[in-house]
C-alpha cells in the first residue's frame, strides 16, 4: 500500500513539475517575441510619416489611383481597403503606405515604408539613402497629386 501511495505522489509531482516547465517555456516565448519582432523590423526599410490636410479616404483613394495609373511598371502586391493599406513594387523596390485619421479634424497621417534590396558590396548607408529618397519621392508625389502642403512628422 505504501508503494502505491509513493508512486501516486511521485506521479502527481511529476505532472506538476512538467506543467511548470511548459508554462515557463511558454512565458519565455511570450517575453522573447517583442525582441524577435524588434530585430525583424529593425532592417525593414525607411519609414516616413506625413500629416496631410485631407480626409483619409481621399488620401488612400489618391494612393490607389496613382498605383493603378502606373501599371504595368508598378504592381499592387497587397491592397486592404478596410485598413487603408497598400503595398506596391516595381519588381526591385517595394513601398507600402498606410493612411489613418489624424488627431486633428479633416487631416490624415500618411506613412510610407520604403525598402530597397542591398546590392552586393554596397554600404548600409547607401541603401538607407536610397530608401529615404524613395519614401520622400512617394510623399512628394502624393502631396502634389492632392495639391496640399504636407508636414513631415516622423522619420
Amino acid at each position: 500500500m505504501n508503494r502505491l501511495r509513493k508512486k501516486s505522489i511521485y506521479g502527481s509531482l511529476l505532472v506538476v513539475l512538467a506543467s511548470m516547465v511548459l508554462t515557463m517555456s511558454a512565458m519565455g516565448l511570450i517575453f522573447l517575441a517583442p525582441v524577435i519582432l524588434y530585430k525583424a523590423s529593425k532592417n525593414k526599410g525607411y519609414e516616413a510619416t506625413v500629416q496631410m490636410p485631407a480626409t483619409p479616404e481621399k488620401v488612400y483613394g489618391a494612393a490607389v489611383s496613382i498605383a493603378e495609373e502606373k501599371a504595368p511598371d508598378i504592381k499592387i502586391v497587397k491592397k486592404e481597403d478596410e485598413n487603408m493599406f497598400l503595398e506596391v513594387t516595381d519588381g526591385v523596390q517595394t513601398a507600402s503606405v498606410k493612411v489613418k485619421k489624424s488627431a486633428e479634424e479633416g487631416k490624415s497621417e500618411f506613412t510610407v515604408l520604403a525598402t530597397v534590396p542591398k546590392e552586393e558590396g554596397q554600404e548600409k548607408e547607401v541603401q538607407k539613402d536610397k530608401e529615404r529618397e524613395l519614401a520622400h519621392r512617394i510623399v512628394y508625389l502624393m502631396c502634389t497629386e492632392l495639391e496640399v502642403e504636407c508636414t513631415l512628422t516622423k522619420e
